[in-house]
């Protein structure tokens, strides 16, 4: 009895250190198409935006697999990063024209 109990233990405290090891990661800049496998050879699943905040659990051959609302997928590893987005500037970007000095017309 002893055995099972201790056997359940270290499987429970084994699961919990595999999902304390995911690492955060974000989708770099553009779109990024999701996998059920590791290859482009798998189908299709989803596509996540630029800058989508993920967890990836296991890297194989370049690739990726990720958690996102409780559902793996497998991405490309090379379009991920290791750093959050830049936040988006939410002023206006400058439309300031400078006055030409050229008085009625007159060209040089």
């Amino acid at each position: 009895m002893k055995t099972i109990l201790l056997s359940a233990a270290l499987a429970i405290a084994s699961l919990a250190g595999a999902a304390a090891s995911a690492d955060q990661v974000w989708v770099g800049g553009s779109a990024l198409n999701a996998r059920s496998g590791p290859g482009t050879h798998y189908a299709r699943v989803t596509t996540f935006p630029a800058c989508t905040e993920l967890n990836a659990v296991a890297y194989s051959n370049g690739w990726a697999k990720v958690s996102w609302h409780n559902a793996y997928y497998w991405v490309s590893a090379k379009y991920l990063r290791g750093q959050a987005c830049a936040p988006q500037s939410t002023y206006p970007r400058n439309t300031y024209r400078q006055p030409s000095y050229r008085p009625n017309g007159y060209s040089y």
